[in-house]
C-alpha cells in the first residue's frame, strides 16, 4: 500500500499525534485542524502540511484521521469520518455512552474502516515486556496489582473538561481509563469492581478529582489502581507494582522501564535506550505505526471498538458501584 493521508483534528493532545504522523513512515501527514487557526497554522508551518479550522474539509483528501477533540464530540466526529470511508483513531474515551460506542463499532463494520483507540500506554515498549513476562509464568501466578497515576490539573472551571456530560465522567474514565486498560491487557475479564470517588482538592470538577478503583479479576487477582488529579505534592513508588507467587513486577513512573524482582535479585526487562530520539511525537509513534499496520494489512487494530468497550464498561460499572462491589 502507498503511503496513508493522515490529518489531525484537535493540536492539544493531537499534537503529539501530528508529530507522530510526521515520524510514521507508512503516513503522509496532509492536514492539521484547530478552531485556533493560528495556532492550526503555526504547526502546519512546521510540519509541512495545510491547516484549516473545518475538519469537514479534509475528508476528501485523506484516507484516515486522528480525532484528538473534546469527550462528547468523539461520537459525531467518529461517526461521519467513518461514514465517509475513513479510518479512525480516536482519542480517548470512544464515548461517553456505551450506546455510542456501540454505534461506532457497527459503524466501523458496517463500512469496512479501522476503529481504534488511542490507549497510548498498551503500546509503550516496557508495557509489552510487562505482558510477555506475566504471561511466561517464570514469576508464578500474579496475586495482586497497585496502580498510581497521581499528579495535580490546574482548575479549569466552567469548561468542557470541568463538566460530567462533556467529560464523560471524572478523573477515572477521563484518564484511568488507560490504567484500567492495562490491568484488563495483563489479567484479563474482571469479576467484580468497586470505586470511591472524591471532588476534595478538585471541586471546579463535577465528577471525581481522585479515584480509588477495586478490581477482582476472574483469574483470582486482585487490583487497586489510585489515579488523582489533585495531588500537589505526590511519590508514587511506581506506575505499577504486581505482585506474584515467585516475584514482583514493576513498571517505573516514566512507564519507559519495566523490571523483574525475585529473591536472586532485580531484572532489568525493558529500558529506553539512552540513544533513543527526543521530541514531540515520540511517545505515541508505537500506537500510530500500529494504527497505520492496521490500515495496511486489513487487520483489526488491537485496541479497537469493542476492546476500548470492554475498559469502558468496567468503569461504569465502578461508577455504578458507589463503593458496594458490582459483579460482571
Amino acid at each position: 500500500m502507498s503511503q496513508i493521508r493522515t490529518a489531525v483534528i484537535g493540536l492539544n493532545m493531537g499534537l503529539e499525534h501530528a508529530h507522530a504522523y510526521k515520524l510514521a513512515k507508512r503516513s503522509e501527514l496532509r492536514w492539521v485542524v484547530d478552531l485556533d487557526e493560528e495556532k492550526a497554522a503555526k504547526v502546519a508551518a512546521e510540519l509541512g502540511c495545510r491547516h484549516t479550522t473545518d475538519w469537514t474539509q479534509v475528508l476528501d483528501d485523506v484516507d484516515a484521521v486522528s480525532i484528538c477533540t473534546p469527550h462528547h464530540l468523539h461520537a459525531p466526529m467518529a461517526m461521519k469520518a467513518i461514514e465517509a470511508g475513513k479510518h479512525v483513531l480516536v482519542e480517548k474515551p470512544l464515548a461517553n455512552s456505551e450506546e455510542d460506542c456501540i454505534r461506532l463499532i457497527e459503524a466501523a463494520k458496517k463500512h469496512d474502516v479501522r476503529l481504534m483507540l488511542a490507549y497510548v500506554v498498551r503500546y509503550l515498549p516496557a508495557v509489552r515486556k510487562l505482558k510477555e513476562a506475566l504471561d511466561s509464568g517464570k514469576y508464578g501466578v500474579p496475586i495482586s496489582a497497585q496502580g498510581w497515576v497521581q499528579g495535580y490539573l490546574a482548575p479549569m472551571p466552567g469548561t468542557w473538561f470541568a463538566r460530567k456530560d462533556t467529560l464523560g465522567g471524572g478523573v477515572l474514565f477521563s484518564h484511568g481509563c488507560h490504567y484500567v486498560d492495562i490491568l484488563l491487557y495483563l489479567f484479563g475479564d474482571p469479576a467484580r469492581v468497586a470505586h470511591f470517588g472524591t471532588r476534595v482538592g478538585t471541586d471546579w470538577l463535577e465528577g471525581e478529582g481522585t479515584s480509588h478503583a477495586l478490581i477482582e479479576f476472574k483469574n483470582g487477582a486482585v487490583a487497586h489502581l489510585v489515579t488523582s488529579w489533585g495531588m500537589k505534592v505526590a511519590k508514587p513508588p511506581a506506575k505499577y507494582q504486581i505482585q506474584l507467587t515467585d516475584g514482583m513486577l514493576v513498571l517505573d513512573n516514566g512507564m519507559w522501564k519495566a523490571e523483574a524482582v525475585t529473591k536472586e535479585g532485580t531484572e532489568t526487562l525493558y529500558e529506553r535506550p539512552a540513544d533513543y530520539p527526543p521530541g514531540p511525537g515520540r511517545n505515541v509513534l508505537f500506537e500510530i505505526e500500529h494504527f497505520l499496520e492496521s490500515i495496511a494489512a486489513g487487520t483489526r487494530p488491537e485496541t479497537d471498538g469493542v476492546d476500548a468497550l470492554r475498559s469502558h464498561r468496567t468503569i461504569w460499572a465502578m461508577y455504578e458501584s458507589e463503593g458496594v462491589p458490582v459483579r460482571l
